[in-house]
Formats: structure tokens, C-alpha cells, sequence
């Protein structure tokens, strides 16, 4: 996973604390900061990059945090606004625009941490909710077959044909390795072998130069030496999130 995280806040001290706050959390994951000493100067910034997180100052000169986070909310309603201010009296125009909390300065780190750990948590049950719901089309012979990505735990090829291995059958298509690999999520599946492509999620554990699958049988999958390095990589980082 990969977070952008803006900080908006005339007084650059306050950006440069959160922005300190955040990286003594050694978060498990790439982060991108976007750093803005006005609305103006963030909203440029962010019609040029998708945002996870902002962190937005009320009281700025020209446009106010308020009006910087409506616009924001014009063209997502995705991202988590967290308002900063040294006044209460903004809640209830912070609260209108969805935003998800609102710190009062001087910003303390244990509760900015704390506060930090539940935006994690919320951006993860997001995922995973999307991710549950994609759907994979699949055409066979005599059906057209959506199949939700969370029910599928591998691909396997099979002479000219695909297998498509889920939680409670198997599917045989016409297709190739390649042509699937352009189809689906590569954010959410792995190849690991010529023959083979697994849900990172299903992942269980790595026994030598084979994946076992988070199913009742513990189900292997051969790991060739061109995909092993990445697929013991994907597998730290889901150990250690």
C-alpha cells in the first residue's frame, strides 16, 4: 500500500511537526508528502495527484481551510480531512464537509498518534471493502461468469486453457497468462510461476520454493526463482502490517 498525505498550514513549523509526527511512526508503507503553505498553493497541488490524507489548517489568509476543503470535497469524497486550529468554534462547519476529526493546537503527539493509527485503520477497511467488491468477468463456453476477487485464490494455466481456482469451485476458460495479467488488478494478484497466479491475500506462508494458501487443505503453489524475491517481499509486508 502507498499513501499520499497532504499538510496544509501557513506557519511551517506546524507542517514540519505533523510531517515529523507521521514519519516517527515508521508506518509500514511508501508515503508521499504534499506540503502547501496556503489553500491555493494545495488545491494546485492536488489537481495533480490523488490524496489519502490531509491534514488542513482553518485560519489561513485568502482561503480559509473551510472553503479549501470544500473545494476539495468537489472533486473527492474520498479523502480524510483532518482540520487543525487553535479555535472550537469552526466544528460545525469542519463537521459539514465530512471531515473525520478536528485537532486543537498545540497538537500534542501522543493524541496526534493516536488519532494517526485510527485514519490507518479506516483507509484499510476502505480497501478491502473495494477490493471485495471488484468483480472479474469470465466467458466460457456456454456462460458469462462474474467472480467477486475476494472468492478467488489462484490462477492456473492448463494446456490452451486458464483454471480460476475460488472458494468453492473451479472454472476452466480459454485465455493466456499474459491477456489475464492485463484484465485483472495486479495490486491485488501475483504471478509466482509460468503457470500460476495467486491472491496476495490468500497468502498463508512460504515453505521453501512453495506458497500455502490460506485454505483448509493448505494448498501449495510452486514459487519459480524469477518471482521469488517478490513474492517474499509482498509476503513481509503483509506479516509486518
Amino acid at each position: 500500500m502507498k499513501l499520499t498525505i497532504g499538510i496544509c498550514d501557513d506557519d511551517s513549523v506546524h507542517v514540519d511537526l505533523i510531517k515529523s509526527y507521521i514519519e516517527s511512526m515508521n508506518i509500514p508503507c511508501k508515503v508521499d508528502y504534499i506540503l502547501a503553505y496556503s489553500g491555493e498553493e494545495l488545491l494546485e497541488q492536488l489537481n495533480k495527484n490523488i490524496v489519502d490524507i490531509v491534514f488542513l489548517d482553518i485560519e489561513m489568509k485568502t482561503l480559509n481551510g473551510i472553503e479549501t476543503g470544500k473545494k476539495i470535497r468537489e472533486f473527492t469524497e474520498d479523502t480524510i480531512i483532518v482540520y487543525l486550529t487553535g479555535y472550537r468554534h469552526y466544528a460545525v462547519e469542519a463537521f459539514e464537509i465530512e471531515s473525520f476529526h478536528y485537532l486543537i493546537k498545540p497538537i500534542m503527539e501522543t493524541k496526534f498518534v493516536k488519532l494517526m493509527e485510527r485514519i490507518l485503520t479506516r483507509i484499510e477497511e476502505k480497501k478491502t471493502f473495494r477490493d471485495r467488491e471488484k468483480i472479474l468477468s469470465i466467458k466460457t463456453r456456454d456462460h458469462l461468469i462474474q467472480l467477486q476477487y475476494d472468492t478467488i485464490y489462484y490462477f492456473e494455466k492448463y494446456f490452451r486453457k486458464l483454471k480460476v481456482h475460488t472458494s468453492d469451485k473451479t472454472i476452466e476458460f480459454y485465455g493466456s497468462m499474459n491477456d489475464l495479467l492485463e484484465e485483472i488488478d495486479t495490486s491485488y494478484f501475483i504471478r509466482c510461476h509460468q503457470s500460476y497466479i495467486v491472491n496476495k491475500h490468500k497468502i498463508r506462508g512460504i515453505q521453501g520454493n512453495t506458497i500455502v494458501l490460506d485454505r483448509a487443505e493448505n494448498f501449495c503453489i510452486p514459487i519459480s526463482r524469477t518471482y521469488k524475491k517478490e513474492i517474499m517481499s509482498i509476503f513481509y509486508a503483509k506479516l509486518f502490517s
